[in-house]
């Protein structure tokens, strides 16, 4: 999965875009399980999607160095 899918599909998880019509809620957080498992992932980046923390791992996305306290 490449990040501009990632943050796309996180972006659907938590409101900021609408899900597009071809899909469904279930295969975008079947995508967000599979990638909380990719070894391929940054650590913070796989903690935040494997404790479903959503909103914290867009912020990570948007900004890597930043605190995330949200």
């Amino acid at each position: 999965m490449t990040m501009e899918q990632l943050k796309s599909d996180l972006e659907c998880i938590t409101g900021e875009r609408a899900i597009e019509a071809t899909e469904t809620m279930a295969q975008v957080l079947a995508r967000l399980d599979e990638m909380a498992k990719s070894l391929d992932a940054p650590e913070r980046l796989q903690h935040y999607l494997s404790k479903r923390s959503y909103v914290k791992a867009l912020a990570w996305i948007e900004d890597p160095s930043a605190q995330h306290h949200v």
